[in-house]
């Protein structure tokens, strides 16, 4: 180096110092964390081994939870599939993005429906992809099954899954005269009907090959995988048909519960493990309208389509090797759309500034044994449509939960409480015991959430009602009009006939004393917009 001209020597300080800048911007990359996203669907809080289901077995998630951090009180931002989903994937509770249901009941998008998640919502994975991150959406989206609403123009490089509820199309399970149920890679329609007796595997198969393409190109990558377990019809393929005590849908548990193990499991082989934060939780609670084919909310009351404790407080865990203590258990509140705002943070990308984002970063819970950020959960049952009739059911504030209306799976009417009900709830997670209106602790609580209340209306906006839009049957999923042409003794949309005769485990499902006046029952009681 002494030999050369002092220009020389200037031009190659500055090539080293730009080679070391380069390298220690790569290197800071590289070390973006991974984040990985299992979302099961209607499963409840009661539904693990590890939190004392007598006979469902789950020991890769009791694994995960004694590796991680497991939550007691994590909440889902809805009561059903595809409010909680908006939510989790924007950081907003649905109110805000017009997700909540046409009417003040709520409801979910069918699978013709006309709208979808707002293209003005943005996405965690629209935001993470512009930060260099590969993004995939793998399993059921229920978003919208349109072009302009399907994960791929939502910000995910890749989708492999049913774009909706696998109850919402007909299949080797399910044989109603529905659209036959569509398996869709990115946009197109690889399959129709889809053979639910390989899904999982499939789906655990593509989620691998993803991470596994991530890392070879050195990119850091976002996961979001939602299973179609364990919503009815409660799919179990040959090897875990009949080999539980709790039945089908502990068949279906334990279906889930293995295909999480091997994801786990390959991040280890990757050698992403320590660089990954995982999440897993539910969209929202056990459908238990279907009876034994539903799950348990354990001691929590109610279920699904309900704004009780067992519609919308789901089983949660947070896995980091390295980075979570593991063992751990924490009572602080947190809600699914916390997702949003944590894995924003941790990546280093700016959480948006232009709209309310609800979402908080559970950072410090994760790592410290912090605190929660929410001073109140409002908890909506749909779509306002008056006075007499919110949709704003519930909220949580503190130790307390305040109901203005309740419903139940077998009441759906709504009942109207004049006085509102309030419960201790961390006393009283059952909602068995309300507070005595006539007491200091009722008027108090009641004067801060009302003033709550207060506040967040004031923050609320008008939006179009994408459930309101409808649904038309010329925005089905349909892989060939024609299809009848060609397989003549198929249902319309049929392009895999071999799918119709897919191994189904029997029975199908238990049988109740009432079933024979309407064998439908335990199937299909309720519309598909009620789902």
């Amino acid at each position: 180096l002494r030999h050369l001209p002092r220009q020389g020597m200037d031009r190659l300080v500055l090539a080293l110092l730009l080679g070391y800048c380069l390298f220690s911007v790569s290197s800071a990359a590289s070390k973006k964390p991974n984040f990985l996203i299992l979302f099961a669907d209607d499963m409840g809080y009661g539904d693990m081994s590890c939190v004392g289901h007598p006979t469902i077995k789950t020991p890769n998630l009791d694994k995960l939870a004694a590796e991680g951090l497991r939550f007691t009180q994590w909440y889902s931002a809805f009561s059903v599939c595809s409010p909680s989903r908006a939510a989790m994937l924007t950081g907003r509770i649905p109110i805000r993005s017009g997700c909540t249901g046409k009417g003040w009941l709520g409801g979910v998008f069918r699978n013709d429906a006309i709208g979808g998640l707002p293209t003005n919502e943005t996405t965690f994975a629209q935001l993470l992809r512009k930060d260099g991150y590969s993004t995939v959406a793998i399993g059921k989206w229920h978003l919208g099954q349109r072009l302009e609403y399907l994960p791929t123009n939502r910000g995910f490089d890749e989708y492999y899954g049913i774009p909706f509820s696998d109850d919402m199309g007909s299949s080797a399970w399910k044989r109603d005269g529905d659209t036959p149920l569509p398996l869709l890679h990115n946009t197109t329609i690889v399959e129709q009907p889809v053979n639910l007796d390989t899904l999982s595997e499939r789906y655990v198969n593509y989620a691998i090959d993803f991470m596994a393409r991530s890392v070879k190109a050195g990119k850091p990558f976002v996961n979001y995988l939602a299973w179609n377990h364990v919503h009815t019809p409660d799919f179990a393929n040959k090897k875990f048909c009949n080999t539980t005590r709790r039945g089908r849908y502990g068949d279906a548990m334990s279906s889930m519960d293995t295909a999480i193990g091997k994801v786990m499991k390959s991040l280890e082989t990757l050698g992403v493990a320590d660089n990954t934060l995982t999440f897993f939780t539910s969209d929202n609670g056990p459908w238990l309208i279907r009876r034994l084919a539903g799950g348990s909310a354990g001691l929590l009351f109610e279920g699904k389509t309900t704004t009780w404790e067992g519609g919308v407080r789901e089983p949660g865990i947070a896995h980091w090797p390295g980075k979570i203590k593991p063992g751990g258990l924490t009572e602080e509140v947190v809600a699914t759309y916390d997702i949003f705002t944590t894995v924003l943070t941790l990546a280093g990308v700016p959480v948006p500034s232009d709209r309310i984002i609800d979402g908080k970063d559970m950072s410090d819970i994760l790592f410290n044994g912090g605190k929660s950020k929410h001073e109140c959960l409002f908890i909506y049952k749909g779509t306002p449509e008056g006075p007499e009739k919110p949709g704003l059911w519930a909220i949580r504030c503190g130790k307390y939960k305040l109901h203005f209306f309740t419903n139940t799976h077998l009441k759906v009417r709504p009942i109207k409480h004049d006085p509102p009900l309030i419960y201790q709830i961390e006393y009283d997670p059952s909602e068995k015991y309300p507070l005595d209106s006539s007491t200091a602790e009722y008027k108090e609580q009641h004067k801060i959430i009302l003033a709550a209340r207060a506040e967040h209306e004031k923050n609320l906006h008008h939006v179009p009602n994408q459930m309101a839009k409808g649904s038309s049957k010329d925005y089905a999923l349909c892989c060939d009009p024609h299809s009848k042409k060609k397989y003549p003794t198929y249902p319309n949309c049929t392009c895999n006939p071999e799918n119709w005769d897919a191994f189904v485990c029997r029975p199908v499902g238990p049988r109740f004393l009432g079933d024979d006046k309407d064998p439908q029952a335990y199937l299909y009681p309720y519309p598909h917009d009620e789902m």
